[in-house]
């Protein structure tokens, strides 16, 4: 008699979130985010930060990155096209 193998059990797919990922939800808040979350959330350096920015999310992803003062603080944040 052969023993039929048991099958294994269900597990939850993994997911991996990306520090691009985190980083675009942080931007897609209404509030935005200054360098310094940025650079907290992703353990970089600021030119590094800066160059995920303009590089990745403008260039290749085409998001618009919009920047504005606030109070002595440069606040980051991804600005939704309005739908027609």
């Amino acid at each position: 008699m052969v023993k039929k193998a048991k099958p294994a059990p269900a597990q939850a797919p993994e997911v991996t979130t990306t520090k691009q990922s985190q980083l675009i939800t942080l931007l897609r808040s209404a509030a935005g985010a200054s360098m310094e979350q940025m650079m907290a959330l992703t353990g970089w350096q600021s030119h590094t930060v800066r160059g995920m920015l303009s590089g990745s999310l403008r260039k290749r992803l085409g998001l618009d990155v919009q920047c504005q003062r606030v109070d002595g603080v440069h606040l980051y944040r991804i600005v939704e096209a309005a739908s027609a």
